[in-house]
């Protein structure tokens, strides 16, 4: 799990507040986070085990969302 929260697209989704991430560096991250993952799922035979990364990206991806949106949330009641 932790190789996966190395990959690029999530360094660069948790330091999103810190700086504005270009539309290119979010295109090359997730073209190397694709890669890292279809690489990862041809060399693991275990389903469990690919069940249980997938489904900890996806935990990740959905928590980075509801930051974000309590961020806007946040922005938008002090406009």
């Amino acid at each position: 799990m932790k190789q996966l929260l190395q990959q690029r697209f999530f360094r660069l989704l948790s330091e999103y507040s810190q700086c504005k991430a270009s539309a290119d560096e979010l295109t090359e991250a997730i073209n190397e986070l694709t890669t890292h993952v279809v690489d990862f799922s041809i060399n693991e035979q275990d389903y469990n085990v690919l069940l249980r990364y997938f489904s900890f990206g996806l935990h990740r991806l959905k928590s980075y969302r509801v930051r974000f949106e309590q961020e806007k949330n946040t922005l938008f009641a002090y406009n």
